[in-house]
This record gives C-alpha cells, sequence and structure tokens, in this order.
C-alpha cells in the first residue's frame, strides 16, 4: 500500500511540474519602438464621410480603423480618442497606406527618427510632413515666490502652417501667428513666421485663471500676419473677404498644436484645427 501511495504522490508532483514548465510566464523581453508618431489628415476637402479613411496600414500593419483606434477623418488625426496618445513603429522608412473602403487612395513612404513626431498628409500625390514633437513640453511658468496661488500660468502652442490658396496652391507667403495677452492684451508673436509645411518651435503662452478655485483656464485671442505684417486677409462665410480672427480657451499645463488648413480663397475655408499632445 506503501508503495502505490508513494507512487501517487510521485504522479501528482510529475503532472504539477510538467503543467508548470508547459504554461510558464515569461516577461515580454521585446525591444520597444523607438519612433512615436500621431498622424493627421490635412487634405482642403469637405469634412463628409465621403472622404474618410477607413483604415491605416503602417508598414503593412493595421494601426487605426474604423472599429480599432478611430476613423481618421479630414482635419484631424490618430490614435484618437484620448489626449496624449502617440502609435510606436520602428525608425527609418515608413510605409503608410490609407483605405477607403477596399480602395487604396494613399500609398507613401517617409522617414521617422527615434522620439516623438507628428505625421502631416495634406496631399494623396505628395509625402507626408514629418515635424518634430517637440517633448518634453515646456513647463515653466511666470509665477514668483509669495504669489503661486494667484500667479498666471503657462500653455504651449505649436503653429503648422497647411494654408492653400486655391486648389494644388499652396499659399506663397510667410504668415506670422500671434496671440494676444489675457491681461495686458498685448499681441505677441508666437515663434517667427514660417512658410507653407512649415511649423514654430512650440512656444509657451500665459493662461490667467478666470476662476480662482478651478485648474486654470481662460480665453486665448489668436490672429495671423502676412508676408507685409498686414492681418491675413481669408474668406468668410458669406464670401467677402475679412481679417483672419479666432479664439480658444488655454488650459494651464496643456500642449497643443494649431494646425492652419483649407483655402484661403474658396470652400473649404481655412481655419484652425487644434489638437492635443498633452
Amino acid at each position: 500500500m506503501k508503495i502505490l501511495k508513494y507512487l501517487a504522490y510521485s504522479l501528482v508532483l510529475g503532472l504539477m511540474l510538467a503543467s508548470c514548465t508547459k504554461h510558464e510566464i515569461l516577461p515580454d523581453t521585446r525591444p520597444a519602438e523607438d519612433a512615436e508618431f500621431q498622424l493627421h489628415y490635412f487634405e482642403p476637402v469637405v469634412n463628409q464621410a465621403s472622404n474618410y479613411i477607413d483604415s491605416v496600414f503602417v508598414n503593412g500593419i493595421l494601426y487605426s480603423s474604423v472599429n480599432g483606434s478611430g476613423q481618421l477623418v479630414p482635419y484631424n488625426g490618430v490614435p484618437g480618442g484620448a489626449t496624449g496618445r502617440f502609435f510606436s513603429v520602428k525608425s527609418g522608412e515608413v510605409n503608410f497606406k490609407f483605405y477607403r473602403k477596399d480602395q487604396v487612395v494613399y500609398d507613401k513612404t517617409c522617414t521617422l527618427n527615434p522620439g516623438k513626431q507628428n505625421v502631416i498628409v495634406h496631399d494623396m500625390n505628395l509625402a507626408p510632413i514629418v515635424l518634430d514633437n517637440q517633448f518634453p513640453y515646456p513647463h515653466t511658468s511666470e509665477w514668483t515666490p509669495g504669489s503661486i496661488y494667484t500667479t498666471d500660468s503657462i500653455s504651449s502652442i505649436k503653429f503648422i502652417n497647411l494654408l492653400y490658396e486655391a486648389p494644388g496652391q499652396p499659399y506663397d507667403g510667410k504668415l506670422q501667428y500671434q496671440w494676444q495677452h489675457p491681461r495686458t492684451k498685448e499681441w505677441i508673436n508666437l515663434g517667427t513666421p514660417v512658410g507653407f509645411g512649415e511649423a514654430t518651435n512650440r512656444e509657451i503662452i500665459t493662461v490667467v485663471k478666470e476662476v480662482y478655485n478651478s485648474s486654470g483656464s481662460c480665453r486665448i485671442d489668436y490672429r495671423i500676419l502676412d508676408e507685409n505684417g498686414d492681418i491675413l486677409q481669408v474668406r468668410n462665410s458669406s464670401g467677402k473677404m475679412v481679417d483672419y480672427s479666432d479664439y480658444w480657451t488655454g488650459y494651464i499645463g496643456q500642449a497643443k498644436m494649431h494646425f492652419f488648413r483649407g483655402f484661403r480663397t474658396v470652400e473649404p475655408r481655412c481655419n484652425v484645427s487644434q489638437w492635443g499632445s498633452l
């Protein structure tokens, strides 16, 4: 009986060891992909369903889709769903392929570097524009010791010029983006003038908290100067040429990108699309 008992114990122990070996759990030691990117679609088209990108393949792998991390629509980007998300891929030559239903509508390659960047498709016949996202984001502020509870704080903006004059014709001149200080009402240059496909550095703007017991936000007004130093003239909804102006709510600590896109003189009219990096 003792022999049978020991045999039974040995059998159970053997099965346990085999089970542990078969289902051994190991940490994922694959190296992380070293390039991170957010993908944007800024072809100057009407924002309607027929122009949506249903799926995005990166180096032949599905990265985004209607049922995945988001449909890619005009004047927006992926990954969607939350601020501060990036896709990752191995740095070097990277291929982007867009599908509408089962049809390939874009198939171009660009070079991505290690780190965070923004990839912008503005013409289906051209390779994407790649911009450094400039991470880590600015975090200094104007506060002075003794006044930390009522002081101004900061946000950061990066301006990208994607303005078309007319179909197939990028705007020729350089644009100077400006913001208005919420307290002094002074107009301040946001970086230096940039041409089509170019971007300013990520620049700090001042946010003056409007509600004391809050995370902190206020209205920030913006305008754009043309190459002559005049306020840029753009077409409005009535078909008239008027001075460009806009405003956004600025929040303490956020890092935003302002894409100036569309046509200056025809439909779809130009405007700024805001995208959150943080």
